[in-house]
């Protein structure tokens, strides 16, 4: 278990977490400081850094906020564009005058005067208050400025359109102390820039420029133009953010702010090395954050278009996005009711088939790998020592360890269930009378509309809830991730039933990526708990019993998702930070995608190992465990190359994750190769050789 959780550990990585303890103050730094009467300090990327990667990406998130309250005639997007080209007019018009900065008042006006803007002063304002929700300070330096001598002076120099109040109250909020002394180039219209605050800051204090020494992370501003007004300096550079990729820039608001913040170097040491941003492995959220998110809120939207209050996230794919939910709502105070209904199909769907007994004995067969043949009815609580003599009757060995003997557990599911009807029947009527049970105790039974919400694929929850509680069609909403072509049915159609990403296979390119890799869905839309096996009675309530996963395989499965589930929280927490309750209606499930598309579609070798180093619950029992990749043997491409082929298409048997299959059963190196690229390049390769 050690091994694989170091394995899972070096393909994915932990999300770069410094403490303050690995942020030591430069004793150099202190020495420095203490031969002088003056400090002073720049503020941005020097005393405080943004958790965003460009300063211009905090007019994402002032946009989003200022959209929220009715304050801008705009989108985020496009109030960020608007807003920095009124701070060039303005600081066109600042220095026309004679002036080197603009000031943040003027900024707005100019933006009210043309429409955009309906409250200058409140939006002003607003983002003031968002600057202070991304700042955080470099706890090294402010660690030693705080240990400066008494009656050292500290000044705060910043180049900025704000006020020097309110960059003042930045500091304090950040732990500089209530009464910092600032110099705005917005208030004394100068600038380091251009120099002039440098001359304005020596008339200002009256004393040589010996006594002082400036620090500040900018070479020109803050060090060339010190050192030639006759300050000393000390340069604290920054490490450089990743420029925002063009296809990030092209998605939803939401996702560029994530993106931003991943790229933004944390508060760190001033000898300049990444906090935050210096991580190179990816974080297990990043993959799936702005998807759960994207779905949390589709879900949230459907049922305002529908009417419905009562929502019933599933488990264990709804264990996530009922999280998410939940912060949702108590920030923007949807009127729902938010459930869990612990419900799986062994406990839902098995005491529904008592008139299928075809579909009821296939389910059955799947449940007995790895375990003795007597073990085939223990989905429905029918004690092995109670099914050996009957196999033995019916010619079966009740003893026989089944290894992937489908067949000849669907035939003693068969005849069993033919012969013992009563049986059956009376372990069937059990399971189903405490499902209704359990459904009563969470409310579910209660008139009116519901939702449930579920990963989807087949709708088989949806369906097997309607028929077992004898709910009317209408009274009964589905909201999934994803719906396949297949589930389409009388019953489960568009007005009962709608997919996030498609819905009944539409749109195509979306539902024909995640056929990819569904089984990596599954994986992340997961829960700490086991799947449900059934249901028993406890103080006048029914409650839900998890299955026991395979040992070592479901702790290794649970420490996995414990770690997913706390990184993207976090990350839901902080966009929550930068958006203050401004959430979008929705995502687009292409920006939702946009993470977790390429390790679906095109993974590579790190990937893949790291994803198979995780078991993955399979199986209608819940307690088998099976990881996401099945490679192909090198002697199976050798001795049947075509065969080899549609093994790998055959999902999820034998393929679940198809691109992840072709990327670990290649017996030579193949970077990034999709599913969909093998089979054209290897049918290539089959007319060739035929023509030959």
């Amino acid at each position: 278990m050690k091994a694989a959780m170091r394995v899972i550990g070096a393909g994915f990585g932990a999300a770069a977490r410094r403490t303050d303890r690995d942020i030591v103050a430069p004793r150099q730094l202190a020495e420095d400081l203490a031969r002088y009467r003056v400090i002073s300090c720049d503020i941005f990327d020097t005393a405080l850094v943004r958790e965003l990667a460009r300063p211009a990406d905090v007019l994402l998130a002032v946009g989003a906020r200022a959209r929220a309250r009715g304050l801008i005639a705009c989108d985020a997007d496009a109030f960020r564009v608007f807003r920095l080209a009124a701070e060039d007019a303005a600081r066109r018009e600042a220095r026309e005058a004679g002036h080197d900065e603009a000031r943040i008042d003027e900024v707005y006006e100019r933006l009210a005067a043309c429409g955009l803007v309906s409250d200058p002063v409140a939006a002003a304002a607003l983002e003031f208050a968002t600057e202070g929700a991304v700042c955080r300070a470099v706890p090294a330096l402010r660690e030693t400025l705080a240990q400066r001598a008494p009656g050292q002076r500290l000044i705060f120099l910043s180049d900025s359109i704000l006020p020097g109040a309110w960059l003042a109250t930045l500091l304090a909020e950040n732990g500089f102390g209530g009464a910092c002394e600032v110099i705005s180039s917005a208030d004394v219209r100068r600038s380091k820039d251009s120099g002039r605050l440098f001359a304005w800051l020596l008339d200002h204090l009256g004393g040589p420029a010996a006594e002082i020494i400036h620090l500040g992370d900018n070479p020109v501003s803050d060090i060339a133009r010190a050192r030639a007004h006759g300050l000393a300096t000390r340069h604290l550079p920054r490490p450089a953010s990743p420029p925002e990729d063009e296809a990030v820039a092209a998605r939803d608001v939401a996702l560029r702010l994530l993106h931003s913040r991943r790229r933004a170097p944390g508060p760190a040491e001033t000898s300049g090395r990444a906090g935050r941003g210096a991580s190179q492995e990816k974080p297990l959220a990043h993959y799936v954050t702005l998807l759960m998110l994207g779905f949390a809120l589709f879900t949230l939207a459907e049922a305002r278009r529908r009417g419905i209050r009562r929502l019933y996230f599933t488990a264990r794919d709804g264990y996530l996005p009922l999280a998410i939910a939940r912060r949702i709502v108590a920030k923007r105070g949807d009127p729902v009711d938010l459930h869990y209904l612990e419900v799986s199909r062994q406990a839902i769907v098995l005491p529904g088939l008592a008139d299928d007994p075809e579909t009821l004995a296939d389910m059955l067969a799947h449940t007995v790998n790895g375990d003795r043949l007597a073990s085939l009815f223990a989905p429905l609580g029918v004690a092995a020592e109670t099914v050996a003599p009957l196999l033995v009757g019916l010619g079966f060995d009740p003893a026989r360890i089944v290894e992937d003997e489908y067949g000849l557990c669907l035939t003693a599911a068969r005849r069993l269930i033919a012969t013992q009807p009563a049986l059956i029947g009376a372990a069937l009527a059990a399971r189903r009378e405490a499902a209704l049970g359990y459904l009563a105790s969470e409310d579910f039974l209660a008139p009116g509309r519901r939702m449930i919400v579920d990963i989807g694929w087949h709708g088989s929850i949806q369906r097997q809830l309607a028929r077992l509680s004898g709910l009317a069609a209408e009274d009964l909403f589905g909201c999934y991730l994803g719906l396949f072509p297949e589930a389409l049915r009388p019953g489960l159609d568009p007005r009962t039933a709608s997919g996030y990403l498609f819905s009944f296979g539409h749109p195509k390119p979306f539902c024909d990526l995640v056929r990819d890799g569904p089984v990596l869905l599954e994986l992340f839309f997961s829960a700490p708990h086991g799947s449900v096996a059934h249901y028993v009675a406890a103080e006048g309530r029914f409650r839900a019993v998890h299955a026991i996963e395979q040992a070592p395989a479901g702790a290794i499965r649970a420490a996995f998702f414990a770690a997913l589930e706390q990184e993207c929280l976090a990350e839901i927490d902080a966009l929550d930070g930068l958006l203050d309750g401004a959430w979008p209606d929705s995502i687009d499930p292409a920006s939702a995608l946009f993470d977790i598309a390429r390790l679906l579609h095109r993974p590579n070798a790190r990937e893949v190992r790291a994803i198979n180093a995780i078991p993955f619950v399979h199986g209608i029992d819940g307690r088998r465990i099976s990881a996401a990749v099945n490679p192909v043997p090198l002697h199976e491409w050798l001795r049947h190359p075509w065969a080899s082929l549609q093994r790998l298409a055959d999902a999820p048997a034998h393929a679940p994750w198809r691109a992840g299959a072709v990327r670990a059963s290649l017996p030579w190196p193949m970077p990034d190769m999709a599913h969909a690229d093998f089979r054209h390049r290897v049918g290539q390769l089959r007319r060739i050789v035929s023509r030959k």
